[in-house]
């Protein structure tokens, strides 16, 4: 399974920060548009919060259970160097301790989303 779909398995919340004018955050913020669409369809029930500010240090917040939090600071990073953080974050997820709330009952997406699809022609 693709480490992004394993993002909702693994974390409870990504809160992203960066400036919307600073070079420092221009990877981030080409990250956040090329990927975010395909992020949310991969994990539709996961909170990805965006959050701009003038100023601000780019930076991603992973929050997983039992209220732990790490943070990566993006400052001056290529896109694939942000995505290779946004992963780093994902995987570390899964050495933490699973709380009752976050035992995985949805269908597995990817899983879902690589079936064929179905087409029904309605009966008249």
């Amino acid at each position: 399974m693709s480490w992004r779909a394993l993002l909702s398995h693994n974390l409870q919340e990504i809160r992203i920060t960066f400036c919307q004018s600073n070079q420092s955050s221009e990877g981030l913020r080409n990250f956040v548009v090329k990927n975010y669409s395909d992020l949310k369809r991969l994990n539709p029930k996961l909170p990805l919060l965006i959050r701009e500010g003038h100023g601000v240090e780019p930076v991603i917040y992973a929050r997983y259970d039992w209220g732990k939090e790490e943070k990566k600071v993006v400052t001056n990073l290529t896109e694939q160097e942000v995505e290779e953080k946004l992963k780093e974050l994902c995987l570390m997820g899964s050495k933490f301790d699973k709380s009752p709330e976050s035992e995985f009952d949805e269908v597995d997406i990817v899983s879902a989303y690589q079936k064929p699809i179905l087409n029904y022609r309605p009966i008249f």
